[in-house]
């Protein structure tokens, strides 16, 4: 697969990942002023080149361990076969190319209806997806989650923030199907959150966020100013103070929600509460908490996603040995959350 924080309806591969960390609130431990690159992109078998945006802070993972064939998709439109117009549309009139769905180009290539709908290892991810983590990671390591990422056929690359004025742009997008705000170490400008609003409003793309890094000696107010720069161009915003601090607890999922289905054991610690305020698409709380919601599902009016958990300890090693559905989650989370136009797994 070929490399990606993604690129749009492309699959990537590679090898490396960026670590930081800080001192600060009750969860941070440590605060290096440098971060190491660690770039290694793999041959693909593509039929053209993707593109993948890195920087001097930019390290990007990847794997192709299931031999799945990749194609850029500035080349989708050129071969006149097979069909981009949904993932589950109209197949009259396709010309099948494979005989089963094997390149990410954003093509029907089967006309079996779905567009890239691949996933070799049956593992419920699209192998298709490309996926952006935006910021820094938490006080603790998170190799496991960017391991299963990568293992289970997305695409993975992390952008850091700090020292990186106006990185966040349309071109570093344009390369991913969904992004992952993670510990920002700074807020977004202006134009960094026009470019986030247009990604999902525009483009239709999916983004999930996280909080609750507390690495501001315990002040919430900092981190929640940051996380809503990103957010705020949705009418979402997260509020108040860190919920659950000073023990664990397991949130209370809505099994009739997608992402909530089979959800039960989860950790969560030191959250902070997400909020719909302008009601501008359609949210729903899938996950609460004793002291408040956990996590909210907000679909655009024109249809690109938002995912807003009020925790960061689903990325955590510690919870993904320590609890038993927290894969779960995050398969749920992408799903849900991902581009629906495409990527899409035909039912079993």
């Amino acid at each position: 697969m070929w490399v990606a924080i993604v690129t749009a309806l492309g699959c990537g591969g590679g090898g490396g990942t960026s670590t930081d960390g800080s001192t600060g609130g009750a969860e941070s431990t440590s605060d290096t002023a440098s971060t190491t690159l660690t770039t290694d992109t793999s041959a693909s078998e593509a039929s053209a080149s993707s593109s993948s945006t890195t920087s001097a802070e930019t390290s990007t993972t990847g794997a192709d361990s299931s031999g799945t064939t990749m194609a850029a998709s500035e080349s989708s439109g050129s071969s006149g076969a097979g069909s981009s117009s949904s993932s589950s549309g109209d197949t009259e009139g396709c010309v099948p190319t494979e005989d089963v769905e094997a390149t990410c180009d954003n093509l029907d290539n089967d006309c079996n209806g779905y567009v890239d709908d691949i996933d070799v290892g049956g593992d419920g991810i699209c192998d298709c997806l490309s996926i952006g983590i935006l910021g820094a990671t938490g006080y603790a390591p998170t190799s496991n989650f960017e391991a299963w990422l990568t293992a289970n056929g997305t695409s993975v690359t992390r952008t850091l923030l700090q020292n990186q004025p106006g990185v966040v742009t349309d071109e570093l997008l344009a390369d991913y199907d969904l992004v992952i705000i993670d510990r920002i170490e700074r807020g977004l400008d202006d134009a960094e959150a026009q470019a986030i609003e247009d990604f999902v409003k525009v483009d239709g793309h999916g983004m999930v966020t996280l909080i609750g890094y507390n690495f501001d000696n315990n002040n919430p107010v900092p981190e929640v100013d940051r996380a809503n720069t990103v957010v705020a161009p949705f009418g979402l915003a997260y509020q108040g103070g860190y919920l659950h601090d000073d023990f664990g607890v397991t949130p209370t999922f809505d099994q009739g929600h997608p992402i909530g289905m089979g959800l039960l054991d989860v950790n969560y610690i030191g959250g902070v509460a997400p909020a719909d305020l302008e009601d501008q698409g359609t949210s729903a709380i899938f996950a609460t908490v004793p002291m408040g919601d956990a996590g909210i599902a907000h679909e655009t009016a024109t249809g690109g996603r938002v995912v807003m958990w009020g925790d960061e300890w689903v990325t955590f090693d510690s919870d993904w040995v320590g609890f038993a559905d927290v894969e779960l989650f995050w398969t749920n989370v992408l799903a849900w959350a991902r581009p629906q136009e495409f990527c899409a797994l035909p039912p079993s």
